[in-house]
């Protein structure tokens, strides 16, 4: 990393200074550079810090160097490691050679713009030095130049002349100062204010030292020089001295080369290959070690599941110097002691397969989180049997809730059943399983009910470790893993609850009735309760069988309404009405359809229309005059009995 200026503040909070942490690292790449908070190794690997989810990650580009946000590539491709869009691969640039400030230099001599896409803004250019305010050149025949100095600062023998060189702007839009390294170990510092008064194109320089193999500005244009023999020594900060190696460092020792220089520190190479950061203030020098994990979280939101939930999880690692890094669930390495019971999804959950008790572990380097996860069935099973008083399971159904695998041979009639890693074999007809390889004698053999395979409930406790609980009162078993359930009942078990819900009502059944007008289609047939059913919410319908063996299923409502409905003779009638009156079937038929007409009596009129709203009577001469009144002003008039006049609206 060459040229890079940017605050203290920001070196303090990537961790500078005595970073040692408490981490281990396996023997591997070294660090070889550093940049605003990313380290490169010696592999061609970079650790970045991670701004969207913090802590760092580590980015495979076989990067050579790593300069101002920027990675160049040992072919010279330039990779974007910091800003928008990045990391990316710039595939148009290419060639690259050295980045300073906002600027590349290519291997054909070429000054780009980092931002930009244009043309060279100079070309046949051996080195560059950003200021941040002007940029310094130097061609490959040996001309020096800057921004704010004439055209030309000095002439060199040939750029081959030149080993390095930096500047420094304390202005606004100009470079103020340039310093060269020349092979021979001389430092030239050249300043736009000090020329010639008799030939002001020519500037003076000063010689800062003889024996130097590197020199940098720091951020208060200080210069930084590495000696030949590896110290450093830095210019003074008043106008007496600036032009004098004045500041030791006492402890910093063996320098190989200056990676970034600042007035409170700076970062180095040393003898030993390794990135070391120094303290001015402290006179400290330590070895830059690469970040690394130092725990790891793992929550979710619940862990009591249901089969069927998707259960988002989040994962966290924390980082040296105590920033925390959220890992996406599909990035974790996590494993699921079960993965018959637990899937993890793209979508950052994990969804419940099956019923049991399942460790989940999620693990960021020597570091690891462990939670129980317990997943129960809401799907109750109805093909259970109770034989001689014991309770046989299905072996297809609870086998597969569990998460198992089950394949049956009908030639052998035995079924190969693999639940989590344990092998278990059941026989037809045979008492006897074999589990993980070995005989488990059972309860009672395997045996067919009612078309459904099942097996003594008992082997999953013996060979499994379940919990067993029986309720004899409704003929359920519920099975347990921990808090991990599931429940199996035997088909009496439905009929327990439908007559417990039906209550009172049960002694409807088996009673007839005739249809009134409880369905007008139906009128005077007859139909005998055959089934209470409860929709255990507190309502019912009734199963009615005409004689025809046709089943009508009624509407829901309350058991009151039931009683009092089928006690309303406008809804059923308790007798069969043609033996109750021995009419013509021509007066039948007018009733069946609803016709009142004059010569029928009242209860004619009675079953053809029903009750009336009101009723009225004059009796006079012997003679009885009643008048029913009916819902939408339908009159009938009755003479002593009989039907003499109607009226319809």
């Amino acid at each position: 990393m060459k040229g890079l200026k940017w605050v203290l503040a920001a070196i303090v909070s990537a961790g500078m200074f005595g970073q040692t942490g408490g981490v281990l690292h396996a023997a591997g790449p070294a660090i070889i550079d550093f940049d605003r908070g990313s380290y490169l190794l010696s592999d061609g690997t970079v650790w970045k810090q991670d701004v969207d989810n913090g802590g760092y990650k580590q980015l495979n580009f076989d990067l050579a160097e790593i300069e101002e946000g920027y990675g160049i590539t040992a072919s010279g491709t330039l990779v974007q490691l910091q800003g928008k869009g990045a990391p990316q691969i710039l595939k148009n640039m290419t060639g690259v050679v050295h980045i300073s400030g906002d600027y590349y230099l290519d291997n054909a001599g070429n000054v780009m713009s980092l931002g930009g896409k244009g043309n060279p803004l100079y070309k046949d250019i051996a080195k560059i030095a950003d200021s941040g305010r002007g940029l310094a050149l130097l061609t490959r025949s040996g001309v020096l130049k800057a921004g704010g100095f004439s055209e030309k600062i000095e002439q060199f023998g040939s750029s081959a002349e030149v080993t390095a060189m930096d500047s420094y702007s304390d202005s606004y839009s100009s470079v103020d100062d340039v310093a060269v390294v020349l092979q021979s170990g001389k430092v030239l510092l050249y300043n736009r204010f000090n020329f010639d008064r008799n030939d002001l194109t020519k500037y003076i320089p000063v010689t800062i030292t003889e024996n130097a193999s590197e020199a940098r500005f720091d951020d208060e244009g200080n210069l930084v020089v590495r000696m030949k023999d590896g110290t450093v020594l830095r210019t003074g900060s008043s106008e007496a001295d600036r032009y004098k190696l004045t500041k030791s460092f006492p402890g910093l020792n063996g320098v190989t080369g200056l990676i970034s220089v600042y007035s409170q520190g700076m970062y180095v190479k040393t003898q030993d290959g390794s990135v070391a950061s120094y303290d001015v203030q402290a006179d400290r020098l330590e070895k830059l070690i690469l970040p690394g994990v130092t725990g790891v979280s793992f929550t979710m939101d619940k862990t009591n599941l249901t089969v069927g939930d998707k259960v988002p999880v989040q994962i966290s690692e924390s980082w040296t110097g105590g920033s925390t890094r959220k890992v996406p669930l599909k990035d974790a390495e996590l494993t699921v002691e079960k993965p018959a019971l637990l899937q993890k999804l793209n979508d950052g959950t994990l969804k419940a397969l099956a019923v049991g008790v399942t460790k989940v572990t999620v693990k960021s380097g020597t570091f690891s989180k462990t939670l129980e996860v317990s997943i129960s069935s809401d799907d109750i099973i109805t093909t259970g049997a109770l034989i001689s008083g014991s309770m046989y399971l299905p072996v297809q159904e609870v086998f597969q809730q569990l998460g198992a695998s089950v394949q049956y041979n009908a030639g052998t009639k035995s079924f190969s059943i693999k639940l989590n890693s344990t092998p278990v074999q059941l026989q037809l007809g045979s008492d006897t399983a074999m589990v993980n390889g070995e005989k488990v004698k059972m309860s009672g053999k395997v045996q067919t009910v009612d078309g459904v395979t099942v097996f003594p409930a008992a082997l999953l406790k013996s060979a499994f470790g379940a919990g067993l609980e029986w309720n004899s009162s409704i003929q359920s078993m519920t099975i347990t893993f921990g808090k991990a359930e599931m429940q199996v009942q035997t088909k009496q078990t439905a009929l327990i609850y439908k007559k417990k819900a039906q209550g009172n009502l049960a002694k409807l059944i088996g009673k007839s009735y005739w249809v009134n007008f409880f369905d007008t289609d139906y009128r005077f047939q007859k139909v005998t309760i055959v089934d209470v059913l409860p929709d255990y919410k507190g309502n019912y319908a009734l199963a009615l069988k005409f004689a025809s063996g046709k089943i009508l299923y009624t509407y829901e409502t309350s058991g009151e309404a039931w009683i009092s409905t089928l006690a309303d003779k406008e809804e059923f009638l308790t007798a069969d009405p043609y033996k109750t009156y021995k009419w013509s079937s021509k007066v039948w038929e007018d009733i069946k359809a609803g016709y009142v007409r004059v010569g029928m009596t009242k209860q004619q009129v009675e079953l053809s229309w029903g009750t009336p709203e009101s009723k009225s009577a004059a009796v006079g001469g012997g003679i009885r005059v009643e008048t029913w009144q009916y819902v939408g002003y339908d009159y009938v008039t009755f003479t002593n009995g009989v039907v003499s006049f109607i009226y319809t609206s």
